[in-house]
């Protein structure tokens, strides 16, 4: 039987599509890869991989062999987990999907009570959300998540996760400091209490976008359907972390979700006059997973700070 290292080394090519990429994440060399590939298809008699467009994808076979390795890891792991919770164990790993932007104003309040009661527990914190997280955790590659409702993922991914509903949130329109609505701002200095404003009256101000991802296109295509309002983007940026910046910069105005105001406390933000961008944040897990106590705290840790409006203090 195939050890769990080297299912862990075929996953993560089939993942990258790429032995040099899955060599540099793994720390192992290309040519250890390449003998794996080459021992476990003569082991199957079958062509796991082929080349197309550059990148790696796997065989019809290759996928058979690749699904079955996803289902006995996913198996082994859950199988660990419901020991350890059984021997009532105060160690382990959690990987946890969560925003780039998001993971600072999360991390900062829940991690200081979860570390308290599992000061052992191992945390791997994934902000690659670009990538997908709902297919991640319906993989198996992240035991838990925390993504917006809206998002566009594929009926199949979607029906095998568990969603559980924490907190609303907006978008926000943020001004750079040097226009005048900014500089009227200023007399209200909490964003929540200044009157919203209608995004057809920036139709020729300059924005500054990411560049927008199938899985956020029927969100944002909602955000802009009460307005005859399309942004005029004169920056794009592939992460968003460096949009709000920018905005500070002086070189345009954004939409940014309301976190962003709630993380740095400052800006000229404005809520929609006519605001159809609400979603849902949501923690997800596999339906079929075992959710450790450790798991379960951590979400109850999210719930608990929610009521309490810990993420959401404005000074």
């Amino acid at each position: 039987m195939l050890n769990e290292r080297k299912m862990d080394y075929l996953l993560k090519i089939a993942e990258t599509q790429s032995i040099t990429n899955a060599a540099k994440e793994l720390y192992v060399s290309q040519p250890a890869l390449s003998q794996l590939i080459t021992s476990l298809e003569k082991t199957y008699n079958t062509k796991i991989f082929e080349y197309k467009g550059g990148k790696l994808i796997p065989t019809y076979t290759g996928e058979l062999i690749l699904e079955t390795f996803q289902k006995q890891k996913f198996l082994e792991n859950s199988l660990q987990r419901a020991l350890d919770d059984a021997r009532e164990s105060k160690t382990g790993r959690i990987s946890i999907g969560i925003s780039s932007g998001r993971a600072p104003m999360f991390l900062s309040i829940v991690l200081p009570d979860f570390q308290k009661k599992y000061p052992n527990i191992q945390l791997t914190i994934n902000t690659r959300s670009h990538e997908g997280f709902e297919s991640m955790v319906s993989a198996g590659n992240l035991d838990l998540a925390f993504v917006m409702d809206k998002a566009d993922v594929p009926s199949d991914v979607r029906q095998s996760l568990t969603y559980i509903p924490l907190f609303d949130y907006y978008c926000l329109l943020a001004a750079p400091p040097n226009h005048p609505i900014a500089k009227a701002a200023e007399k209200e200095p909490d964003w929540r209490l200044r009157p919203p404003v209608d995004l057809d009256d920036f139709q020729d101000e300059p924005f500054i976008n990411t560049i927008v991802m199938d899985r956020h296109r029927s969100w944002d295509e909602a955000t802009y359907s009460p307005y005859h309002f399309q942004p005029k983007n004169t920056i794009l940026l592939t992460e968003e972390a460096a949009v709000f910046n920018l905005v500070q910069a002086g070189l345009g105005f954004a939409l940014l979700q309301d976190y962003v105001a709630f993380s740095h406390h400052y800006g000229a933000f404005f809520r929609l006059k006519r605001d159809n961008s609400k979603a849902t944040l949501c923690a997800i897990y596999r339906k079929d997973f075992y959710v450790t106590e450790a798991m379960g705290y951590f979400i109850q840790l999210v719930k608990e700070h929610t009521e309490k409006g810990s993420f959401f203090k404005f000074k």
